[in-house]
C-alpha cells in the first residue's frame, strides 16, 4: 500500500504536477531507490508519505532547473523521519505533563 501511495505522490507532485507547477527531474532514482523508501516509511500514514513528496518537490524546486538528486532523495527522506521522531517525542512529553497537571493529588 505505501508503495501505491509513493508513486501515486511522486507522479502527483514531482513528474506529472498541475499545470501552474513546474515538473521535477528525477536523477538516478529508480525502482530500487523507490522500493527504499518503500522500506524506510514503514509506519509512515497516507499524509506523511504526501508530506514527504511536498518535501521532495521543495528540495527539487531549490535547485537549478528543479532536479531531484538520488541523493536529495534519501536526505529528504531522513530529514523527514528526524522531524517526525521530534515531533513524536515533543508530543509524548506534552501528554505526559497534561497528565501530570491535572491528575488529582
Amino acid at each position: 500500500e505505501r508503495r501505491t501511495m509513493i508513486a501515486m505522490y511522486i507522479d502527483k507532485y514531482l513528474l506529472k504536477p498541475p499545470t501552474w507547477a513546474k515538473a521535477v527531474t528525477t536523477e538516478n532514482i529508480g525502482d530500487a531507490e523507490i522500493e527504499q523508501v518503500v522500506q524506510e516509511t514503514a509506519g509512515f500514514s497516507g499524509r506523511a508519505i504526501s508530506k514527504l513528496a511536498i518535501a521532495w518537490q521543495a528540495a527539487a524546486y531549490g535547485t537549478e532547473g528543479a532536479i531531484l538528486t538520488r541523493e536529495a532523495f534519501f536526505q529528504t527522506v531522513q530529514n523527514h523521519k528526524a522531524s517526525m521522531s521530534i515531533k513524536e517525542d515533543w508530543l509524548t512529553k506534552a501528554q505526559k505533563r497534561a497528565a501530570m497537571l491535572t491528575a488529582d493529588q
